[in-house]
């Protein structure tokens, strides 16, 4: 049987959630799927029922390998592939029957190298609908991503940066050798995203949920970054490293550079969902030199104007964070912290950025001594 759609599934310590995950796949209404399971070293009974679901159903798949993280399991799970197409499922999620058939039927409509549709976020505590997690975006089709200057509504923006709720052409993964980042355990599909959209020439989206994305889980990292704050230091280190891609293959000028800082700005900084990440004044210190250099690297602050005026706001202060600011100042942005919405957000990062004067250089000299030493840890 010919394969159209492969369906990757990363598999770790996840034995309470995968026979639902399974059951929805297998009952996929379009029969001529795959689904590769690719157990990342688990240590419960996850590579127990990959075998039984794999004894019950040929399309099932399992591949077993030491754990390496959820972006080099797909990596594993895209080497094998057979399927004309591409899709990806978390194991503790869970699928509409309908939905590989709708997206590969989309795709195939518009010859598209990706293609998405939306999903519906719920509690792992007691299965409650979670609007604020889900998301129906408004139908349509985009050719030549690249080009596309970046505004609220953008085709490429509505698809969201998640891996999850696409099917992607095979094809056009392996000629552009698009690949999961190994070295990034969190927070993965974000540089997955800004390095792969670039290079499509088409891109569909449906407004239909059909994907169920489980949230609340405990232990999950989604549940912790609710808790304690979503990684901006993460999140910034991760567009570095896209941006690094970008400035390799001639993109830096496009929209998405502008697009996908406003799109960190607002999950990380701006947003509402989160409260602002706890760092130490070392860590504020890390993050205020490396948004310096991303700002650096993208050159002319004019292409930001059109972001809004709180966005705009926010990306002139980490271009240009204060420097050696008195405790007058401190002070006062410090009380204006206290402000509702984006302007208290915006003072309570202009406080923790302005570190007191001679404070900088210490916390530069902290995460000196920390990389030296983590260097030497790994020659050892």
């Amino acid at each position: 049987m010919t394969v159209a759609v492969s369906i990757i599934v990363p598999c770790y310590n996840v034995a309470p959630y995968l026979d639902a995950c399974l059951d929805s796949l297998v009952n996929q209404t379009m029969p001529d799927i795959e689904i590769i399971c690719v157990n990342d070293g688990s240590t419960d009974d996850t590579p127990a029922l990959l075998s039984a679901w794999a004894g019950r159903d040929s399309r099932v798949r399992v591949i077993d390998r030491e754990n390496g993280g959820q972006g080099a399991a797909r990596n594993t799970g895209m080497d094998v592939a057979e399927g004309e197409y591409i899709g990806f499922a978390d194991p503790d999620d869970y699928v509409e029957h309908s939905m590989y058939a709708r997206l590969l039927e989309e795709a195939r409509r518009h010859d598209t190298d990706i293609t998405a549709c939306g999903y519906t976020g719920f509690s792992d505590h007691d299965g409650e609908l979670l609007e604020k997690w889900s998301r129906s975006p408004a139908a349509g089709v985009e050719e030549n991503v690249k080009s596309s200057s970046f505004h609220l509504n953008a085709l490429w923006m509505r698809t969201d940066v998640v891996v999850w709720n696409k099917l992607y052409r095979k094809d056009f993964l392996n000629r552009h050798h698009l690949r999961f980042e190994t070295s990034f355990r969190a927070a993965e599909d974000d540089v997955f995203c800004l390095m792969l959209l670039p290079h499509a020439t088409r891109v569909a989206v449906i407004p239909d949920r059909l994907y169920w994305y489980r949230r609340q889980r405990e232990g999950s990292i989604s549940s912790s970054w609710d808790e304690r704050g979503a990684p901006f230091m993460i999140a910034v280190e991760r567009l570095m490293h896209a941006t690094e891609y970008w400035k390799k293959v001639g993109w830096l000028d496009s929209g998405l550079a502008q697009g996908w800082v406003s799109q960190a700005l607002r999950v990380y900084l701006l947003g509402q969902d989160y409260p602002l990440p706890q760092l130490s004044e070392a860590e504020w210190a890390l993050l205020r030199a490396r948004c310096r250099k991303w700002f650096a690297m993208v050159g002319n602050m004019d292409a930001f104007r059109s972001l809004g005026k709180w966005d705009f706001a926010f990306c002139r202060l980490l271009a240009a964070p204060p420097e050696g600011a008195g405790w007058l100042s401190r002070a006062l942005w410090k009380f204006l912290s206290r402000c509702r919405g984006r302007r208290g957000r915006y003072y309570e990062v202009c406080w923790r950025l302005s570190l007191p004067e001679g404070r900088e250089k210490t916390a530069a000299l902290e995460i000196a001594a920390g990389e030296e030493h983590e260097d030497l840890n790994d020659e050892s």
